[in-house]
């Protein structure tokens, strides 16, 4: 059971790191600066925020809405 949990992990360490590869080539995922407003709804993207997602371009609600395909 520990050998297929294991697995499991490397398996989908494996899958995480392919997308994030294939999201970079796509030149979906940004890096560099974030932006300090959002540029969808003008409010103001938390430093926390612009900290944990380098390049972001929208606040959280905002970035759901867009992932969800409503904006």
């Amino acid at each position: 059971m520990a050998e297929q949990f294991e697995l499991a992990q490397e398996l989908d360490a494996l899958f995480c790191r392919q997308a994030i590869e294939e999201q970079l080539r796509k030149g979906r995922l940004r890096t560099g600066p974030s932006l300090k407003i959002c540029l969808e709804c003008g409010e103001s993207i938390p430093q926390k925020r612009r900290e944990a997602s380098p390049g972001c371009t929208h606040c959280v609600d905002c970035a759901e809405l867009i992932e969800k395909g409503l904006l």
